[in-house]
């Protein structure tokens, strides 16, 4: 079953975003990455992404996103974060 996760992080710009991006793997070589995007507006950056399952996006977090959080100094990043997920109950993607 697909899980969504979305991300909202107040005062972090698209270059946050993309600073923490070049610390992990592309997004075509995440496993269990189905999709994912990112924006800003007046409250910050949103991300959200689609996975195969809870597990890869566990995993993916604790062996590559944390640790892209810590080599940068963003150890409070996680803190500050407001998150959504659910199971999706029907996926499509073109």
């Amino acid at each position: 079953m697909a899980h969504i996760h979305i991300a909202a992080t107040p005062g972090v710009t698209i270059d946050g975003f993309r600073a923490v991006a070049a610390k992990h793997n592309p997004p075509q070589d995440i496993d269990g990455l189905l999709a994912w995007a990112a924006g800003t507006d007046e409250n910050g950056l949103h991300v959200v992404t689609v996975w195969q399952s809870k597990a890869h996006m566990d995993r993916w977090s604790a062996e590559q996103l944390f640790p892209a959080f810590q080599s940068l100094g963003m150890t409070d990043v996680a803190s500050n974060m407001e998150f959504t997920e659910y199971d999706a109950d029907e996926l499509y993607i073109r």
